[in-house]
């Protein structure tokens, strides 16, 4: 699923909107210095090796891979070149598939999503990010099975690895080529029905804030998040002013999450622009040092 799904999809249709919903403050701040992490989709039109460079110079912690970029390398020299870089990694983007959509079998599927998940293993990948596929004529029920089956299959491959999943959903409107799960309450429901302590969820930041209580949500979840996306960043001298949803970055990890904040960002605007001079800003403003009331 992932070579051809990635590479054959319009990457503007799948553009994240922006939140209108400001989230109340916890009151706690953090800095995220050690935590910020910089997707390949947000530097678009850059290579792996380009991309290792560019967050090493700008001193950038930790990189999301995408599959595909991995691709255009032999895998085992992808993998030297991040372990040399030094670079965490924070997720790979993308496994998934389950439905037989796209043209792949539940097999193929399943297969493609090991090898990711032991490439995750090899650079030690805090998660890689899966989508269950879209519903491919089957019922909802028969799709949830399906996907269940897949994670719990693939949960344990990721524990051998030392890895673990991160099941995203995504508004219809946006995914319904990717996923049938377009909602946190359905994703929630799978993860809970698949019962697997290598399987959570990867939230975005924006999406999660049209949840109702959200505060008291993300302490509900906090043991089953395993990667947290930050969809928006306007250069700012402090990450208040550079993130719209920090309060709720905040609430995250006063809950308890100590994984990364992974920049990805689906936007014409940002893949033309400079990265490294995104890049700089990005690390300037994470580098503010915020006192916490905890």
């Amino acid at each position: 699923m992932t070579k051809e799904l990635l590479s054959q999809r319009k990457v503007n249709s799948f553009s994240s909107p922006t939140s209108s919903i400001e989230c109340q403050n916890t009151n706690h701040s953090i800095s995220l210095f050690d935590r910020i992490s910089v997707h390949q989709i947000t530097t678009y039109h850059w290579s792996l090796k380009e991309s290792l460079l560019g967050l090493c110079s700008t001193g950038i912690p930790a990189i999301g891979l995408w599959n595909r970029k991995i691709l255009d390398v032999e895998p085992d020299l992808a993998a030297e070149l991040i372990i040399d870089s030094k670079l965490k990694v924070s997720t790979i983007s993308l496994a998934g598939g389950f439905t037989g959509g796209n043209e792949y079998s539940f097999k193929e599927a399943i297969s493609d999503a090991i090898e990711i998940i032991k490439f995750g293993g090899q650079v030690n990948a805090a998660a890689v990010q899966v989508v269950s596929g879209p519903r491919a004529g089957h019922t909802r029920n028969h799709a949830k099975q399906l996907t269940i089956d897949a994670l719990k299959q693939l949960g344990d491959v990721a524990a051998l690895h030392g890895t673990k999943l991160a099941l995203k959903s995504m508004p219809l409107s946006l995914g319904k080529n990717w996923t049938f799960l377009n909602s946190l309450d359905s994703v929630l429901e799978t993860i809970e029905a698949c019962n697997h302590p290598a399987v959570g969820i990867a939230i975005d930041s924006t999406q999660i804030c049209h949840e109702n209580n959200v505060q008291d949500l993300v302490s509900e979840i906090i043991p089953m998040i395993t990667a947290v996306q930050i969809s928006g960043f306007t250069p700012g001298k402090t990450p208040q002013q550079s993130f719209s949803n920090f309060d709720l970055i905040e609430a995250i990890d006063h809950a308890g999450y100590d994984g990364f904040f992974d920049l990805e960002i689906w936007s014409e605007q940002v893949w033309h622009s400079d990265y490294l001079s995104l890049l700089s800003q990005l690390q300037l403003a994470c580098q503010t040092e915020l006192s916490s009331e905890f």
